[in-house]
């Protein structure tokens, strides 16, 4: 392949939006880039509910061109059909995770990074002179060199072993579809031990009446999803995707010559499954940690930890704060979370939902929640009744 050199200062394995990002940023800065990806077609095949805040596209260059639809509120559904309409500050935004992914795609080749698609990586090694990528290509092996590597794997974790990395603690299981479906307002979520146990279930609609129907659970989310589609009355032949979600960060997210970004490293929201801010967060610090470390022609893992004391200070409250949260209801009856619903619909509760909520960052709302007597005296009513 005549783009396709022996050496490149930075490669990045994985073209989801995360490394897609971090290589734009890296070329910027006129470092040559090599992505490696081993699907065929960027944005294909993607699991995802598409939804990004305005906050991300205030802070990133990201294609407005992939928003579909804007959304301003979600309805929460009890067990028994009890409704909590939680209103965003700001806009979210439902994208096409193809088309805002060949945006991102399209600016990166703008700026040089070179993209060695339907590619599969093979093994790491790192030395002290460089880092080395094995890749199976056209039938055959080649093994590229560069300065660094960033892993943006998504769930995929197979090269975390030949760099001494760990994988994330735990998993949800989420499956999703999307189908044709009646007209709705605003995103719905729906929740009880029959639906979505110990987890929830999403609606998310679409243009032209289309549905992203989907679920996270710890195990067997089709066959949840399946009765879900039945309760909602849809039917068909669906194209369900499964894919696994990370709970929880792997132990480091550097080591020499290699740093972690997004799902390959554990940073998605615990309590929603959300990635795409965060990773893209992260990957901006990635580069920056990167750029400086050119800077210092240093590639050590002393000197990369500052990337992970970087996002630790940015995200680390919220990921350790919505572990918290999802550990203490995630075992509630159908009674309990009817409780919680009634507790969240209370004027003090929604005060506070309105002053702290955010759909990026939910650490400061639970921890202002949990600062509550009124949330723990119902909480231990929650527990005594079950």
């Amino acid at each position: 392949m005549s783009v396709l050199n022996s050496k490149y200062d930075v490669i990045i394995i994985g073209a989801g939006p995360v490394g897609i990002y971090a290589s734009t940023r890296l070329a910027e800065a006129h470092f040559s880039v090599l992505v490696i990806e081993e699907d065929a077609q960027i944005g294909k095949p993607r699991f995802c509910t598409g939804l990004i805040s305005k906050e991300a596209f205030d802070q990133f260059p990201l294609p407005e061109g992939a928003i579909e639809e804007e959304f301003s509120y979600a309805t929460i559904f009890s067990p028994s059909g009890l409704k909590l309409r939680l209103k965003s500050k700001s806009p979210v935004y439902a994208t096409d995770r193809t088309t805002f992914d060949h945006g991102l795609y399209r600016r990166a080749k703008e700026v040089g990074v070179k993209f060695l698609l339907n590619c599969r990586c093979l093994a790491l090694k790192v030395n002290n002179d460089f880092a080395e990528a094995r890749v199976a290509l056209e039938a055959s092996e080649r093994t590229i060199r560069s300065k660094v590597i960033i892993l943006a794997t998504g769930i995929k974790y197979s090269l975390h072993k030949f760099v001494g990395l760990t994988l994330p603690p735990d998993f949800l299981d989420c499956s999703q579809v999307q189908t044709a479906g009646r007209p709705m307002e605003g995103i719905e979520i729906y929740l009880g031990n029959s639906i979505a146990p110990r987890s929830f279930a999403w609606v998310v609609p679409l243009k032209k009446n289309e549905l992203r129907i989907g679920m996270s659970t710890y195990q067997n989310s089709v066959s949840f999803l399946k009765t879900l589609l039945k309760k909602l009355s849809l039917k068909g032949d669906f194209n369900i995707m499964r894919r696994p979600i990370p709970l929880g960060t792997i132990k480091n997210t550097y080591t020499d010559r290699v740093l972690v970004v997004g799902d390959a490293a554990g940073q998605v929201k615990p309590t929603t499954g959300g990635g795409i801010y965060f990773g893209l967060l992260c990957a901006d610090l990635a580069a920056k940690t990167i750029i400086n470390a050119f800077k210092k022609g240093d590639f050590s893992k002393r000197f990369l930890r500052r990337y992970e004391i970087d996002w630790k200070k940015r995200i680390e409250f919220d990921l350790t704060m919505g572990l918290y949260f999802r550990k203490l209801i995630a075992d509630f009856s159908d009674e309990q979370i009817e409780k919680l619903i009634r507790f969240s619909s209370q004027k003090e509760t929604q005060r506070l939902i309105e002053k702290y909520g955010d759909f990026n960052h939910h650490g400061r709302l639970i921890k202002e929640l949990i600062k509550r007597p009124l949330f723990w005296k119902n909480l231990y009513q929650m527990l005594i009744n079950k």
